[in-house]
């Protein structure tokens, strides 16, 4: 046989024996499957469950699969109810970001000791899926994450409305009325709307608990509750070395840190926060807008806003652990007849670029905490910073003017 030909042969053969490769496909639900879970059940690697408007009352499990699980009319109009028996949905089989939800309302989930007890709207546990542009909303859980859990994940939590979630069947538990987030990895909690979620104790809106390195970055974190617990906006505890990174946290209530809350391991690794914007809420004794503690002479704070309300004190630093103070780099702690840095971080309110004066936001009544012409903040900040967007809050350059402003917003040049 002539050389080519059996070269062709050859050819011709190795292609029969390698594996074939499904070609991904679309699920429709209800024409092809009569429900979500069907859809993921009949499902491959790659596939598409795409869901019509409607109301689905179940419980999904993307059970493993890498596949994406979507609504074709969006969320306001497709609706997948819990029923009040279990989480909405279930992330716990290794799943990454390759499972991806998007595009639905997520409610009345409820996560109980009957159930798994964390996460009422979703559950993540061991897995890294993708959560996107969902409305999460009116869920329960007992322990934590009224809205999503996270234990040992590093989810894409992104671009979605968390709203109105909250503790139910028991009392204490880790926190999180909208989030919360533990054990060792590296969430990413992106360009949400947190808000109006309640915890009694901790973390209204977020609790990060032995959370490893989660980013949270551009969110917009308001009317959260504790209680007169700690941490209105976000509570850390134990080993949580985030970066919170551009957030806007207004109206959310507790006695220590109505924005933020921290309480640092020895020997743990510190947080760090840069150009955020934290306006005090309702109900502090002492940190109205920010409560530092523990050992926690390591973390570091960048061209931040941290203003309390009137007569109150911005921000704390206890000394009952350390008595060094967290770095305070170009930031404006500033409180109307009240007063800026307290605590063991007295020293540097004047120090390293820090200020203590009105921001002069163009309307708070009107929730608007951009700053107009003539605010200290403006080029007031460290090119320098760590983590530092391209973007402000509100999709704008970062950087005009040649140095960064002060918060979440830059001054683009017009109010």
């Amino acid at each position: 046989m002539h050389k080519k030909w059996q070269i062709l042969f050859a050819l011709v053969a190795l292609v029969l024996l390698l594996p074939v490769t499904a070609a991904a496909k679309v699920i429709h639900v209800p024409a092809d499957q009569p429900t979500i879970q069907d859809a993921i059940n009949a499902a491959n690697n790659g596939d598409t469950a795409l869901v019509s408007a409607g109301r689905y009352t179940e419980n999904i499990n993307f059970m493993g699969k890498a596949i994406t699980v979507t609504s074709s009319a969006g969320p306001k109009t497709t609706i997948i109810d819990g029923g009040e028996v279990a989480p909405v949905a279930t992330f716990a089989t290794g799943e990454t970001t390759t499972s991806v939800l998007s595009g639905f309302t997520l409610q009345n989930g409820m996560a109980t000791f009957n159930s798994e007890y964390d996460g009422g709207g979703v559950y993540i546990s061991g897995a890294s899926p993708t959560i996107q542009r969902n409305i999460i909303q009116n869920n329960t859980a007992c322990n934590g994450g009224g809205g999503i859990a996270v234990e040992f994940g590093s989810p894409v939590i992104q671009g979605n409305r968390i709203i109105g979630n909250s503790q139910s069947g028991c009392s204490g538990g880790i926190g999180g009325g909208g989030i919360s987030v533990g054990g060792a990895a590296s969430a990413q909690i992106i360009g949400n709307e947190i808000g109006n979620n309640s915890w009694p104790g901790s973390g209204g809106g977020i609790s990060l608990f032995a959370a490893g390195t989660p980013t949270i970055a551009d969110n917009i974190i308001y009317s959260n509750n504790t209680d007169g617990g700690q941490g209105g906006g976000i509570s850390m505890v134990n080993d949580s070395a985030a970066v919170v990174v551009q957030n806007l946290f207004f109206a959310n209530s507790a006695s220590e840190g109505t924005g933020i809350y921290f309480l640092v391991p020895d020997g743990a690794s510190p947080p760090i926060f840069v150009n955020n914007t934290v306006v005090a809420g309702a109900g502090a004794t002492q940190g109205a807008a920010v409560f530092a503690g523990g050992f926690d002479d390591q973390v570091q704070f960048y061209n931040n806003l941290l203003i309390g309300l009137s007569t109150e004190n911005a921000v704390y630093c206890d000394s009952t652990y350390d008595p060094n103070p967290p770095t305070f780099t170009n930031n404006d702690a500033y409180a109307g007849n009240g007063s800026g840095l307290q605590g063991t971080c007295a020293s540097q309110a004047t120090q390293n670029g820090n200020i203590s004066a009105n921001p002069m936001f163009i309307s708070p009544p009107r929730l608007n905490y951009q700053i107009q012409a003539g605010s200290p903040a403006i080029n007031a900040g460290d090119n320098n910073a760590p983590d530092i967007l391209k973007q402000d809050l509100a999709h704008h350059p970062r950087i005009v003017g040649g140095t960064i402003d002060m918060g979440a917003y830059e001054y683009q040049g017009t109010d």
